[in-house]
């Protein structure tokens, strides 16, 4: 039976009155008779209970109040407990819900070291019985090496799991029997203890494994040695990462990944030869980070597939060369020792981020353009699908942007990072430009009102980008919040007389290459100030709002 709103009650009630029997209703105005009827509580229970397995932790605590019809369903409704997100919550609590909830779980994530609890207490609560059913699993403990064993339990769930992440344990030599894992979509390894054999068993057991993260939480310079079984996954998998690991001088060139699309190296250690071999094997890899890792010093780019290429690099990378990349979209690199580097883009059709140039390299090839230094450049060269450019300059002369202008006329977004004086465009560079024209529409920059060469140059750009649509100054952070030195900086870069009138103009204290376009969110691992620590999804979790009596404080998730 359908739920009756207060106005649905009082229509009802006037009708049968009879006081309105012969005339037409007006449509209601205002107040109460503006609401419909309560559409959500005329759904069945399993669709309620869905609804609030989807919701975060405050905003299940908080929806019990809007409806009694809603509080009974929280104790049966699925439950996604991750215990390892809320800072108050004790071990009494964790053991109260997995004793009191009557529905199944579907997410159990605990972090035993935050909640002083043993690996008995977690055996404990891997055995309780709405865990039954469960599909995602993980649990972390402290960094020690080396860890304590995998709870027993922890195991039974091998033919309901979908998602499996560990951390900071060993796993059982005898439990080769029970790494069958059929349904097991995602697994993440961090600084676990597994011999070869039960690995090669664990990944051979995994037939629908689509995603596969191993690494290791290490102190440099010291990394553990990936294990060759690593690398046997099944064809199925889209998605790799590895970590904090070295991994084999000489691999095997026969290895094959088909299905591969997705590949991280962060702060690893690979070989020349083993990095080009294993690019080789993944031809349909279409996503690569190389993460702050060393033991290569050219990197050559040479795939039909691959779209977006990020490096970060801790050791210096004498070249950097793309040969033939069809599908190539971004190419992103920055690292410690980037300078003196040559760089060549032979082939890349669909390259549209470029990233970040410096103006203290070796040889910068684009197409048959090279930059040998940067006076002197005969432009032959024009990338007209480049819209997106970032650049790091010591000293920089305006001169340089219009030849890199003039390389891609189509630029919408320029990045401009400098550490020294600039100088003014000179009256050679002052003629009709195509991306000042038509094309240019963002601009990030170092600004210092100090410099007359800074203002003069700032000043070009406002007067001459006709279709700017935001400026970004970067000052330092007592400037930016003086509404004085901003108001005068605004007069003094003639903002009344700019190009396009549409400019926003914006004074910022954040590094411009913050702003710079993000990578894929599935391509990023964190890194602590204590080593490296393996990216992990939040976990929502839902319970009955009675549970949280037991909880002195129960902070906003979202903040």
């Amino acid at each position: 039976m359908g739920v009756v709103t207060r106005a649905q009650s009082k229509r009802l009630r006037s009708q049968q009155s009879g006081s309105e029997s012969d005339s037409e209703e007006p449509p209601p105005r205002g107040g109460e008779e503006e609401q419909g009827p309560d559409l959500i509580n005329l759904l069945p229970d399993e669709i309620l209970g869905s609804i609030i397995s989807l919701l975060t932790n405050m905003e299940g605590a908080r929806a019990q109040i809007l409806s009694s019809r809603w509080r009974p369903l929280w104790r049966s409704a699925p439950l996604n407990l991750d215990a390892s997100g809320l800072c108050g919550m004790k071990e009494a609590v964790v053991s109260r819900i997995l004793a009191e909830h009557q529905g199944i779980v579907r997410r159990f994530r605990v972090w035993p070291f935050n909640l002083d609890a043993d690996s008995a207490t977690l055996d404990s609560w891997l055995r309780s019985p709405v865990l039954d059913n469960l599909q995602e699993l993980g649990f972390s403990y402290p960094f020690v090496w080396p860890g304590p064993l995998m709870p027993h339990s922890a195991l039974r769930f091998s033919s309901t799991l979908r998602v499996a992440k560990f951390s900071g344990c060993q796993f059982l030599d005898d439990a080769g029997h029970q790494l069958h894992l059929p349904n097991l979509q995602h697994l993440e390894l961090g600084s676990v203890i597994i011999s070869e054999n039960s690995l090669h068993t664990l990944l051979a057991g995994c037939p629908a494994l689509d995603k596969f993260v191993f690494g290791y939480i290490h102190e440099p310079p010291r990394r553990p040695q990936l294990p060759p079984s690593a690398l046997h996954f099944p064809s199925t998998l889209r998605i790799a990462e590895f970590g904090g690991c070295r991994f084999p001088k000489t691999m095997d060139h026969q290895v094959h990944f088909p299905n591969l699309q997705q590949l991280v190296l962060e702060s690893v250690s690979i070989s020349e030869g083993s990095l080009h071999a294993m690019l080789s094997g993944c031809p349909a890899l279409n996503n690569l980070r190389l993460g702050y890792s060393s033991g290569f010093r050219q990197f050559r780019i040479n795939s039909l597939k691959l779209k977006h290429v990020e490096i970060y690099f801790a050791d210096r990378l004498q070249e950097l060369i793309v040969e033939n990349a069809p599908c190539l979209e971004r190419l992103d690199h920055c690292g410690a020792y980037e300078d003196n580097m040559h760089i060549s883009i032979i082939s890349a059709p669909k390259l549209e981020i470029l990233g970040r140039l410096t103006d203290n390299f070796s040889i910068l090839q684009l197409g048959t353009t090279v930059f040998k230094g940067l006076n002197d450049v005969r432009i032959s060269t024009v990338m007209r699908t480049v819209k997106v450019l970032a650049l790091r300059f010591y000293k920089l002369r305006p001169d340089v942007i219009f030849n890199f202008m003039k390389c891609f006329p189509c630029m919408e977004k320029l990045y401009i990072k400098t550490h020294g004086d600039t100088g003014y465009p000179t009256q050679s560079h002052k003629d009709r430009n195509e991306c000042f024209e038509h094309h240019l529409k963002k601009l990030w920059i170092n600004y210092s009102a100090c410099k007359w060469s800074d203002i003069q140059f700032v000043k070009f750009i406002v007067l001459n980008s006709r279709v700017l649509e935001s400026l970004v100054l970067n000052v330092e952070k007592h400037k930016k919040e003086s509404s004085r030195y901003v108001k005068k900086e605004r007069k003094r870069l003639q903002l009344s007389r700019r190009a396009s009138r549409g400019a926003q103009i914006e004074f910022t204290s954040d590094d411009c290459f913050k702003e710079f376009p993000s990578p894929d969110p599935h391509l990023v691992w964190k890194l602590p100030h204590w080593g490296l620590l393996m990216t992990v999804s939040i976990i929502s979790m839902t319970f009955s709002f009675s549970y949280l009596g037991d909880i002195e404080e129960f902070p906003d998730p979202c903040e």
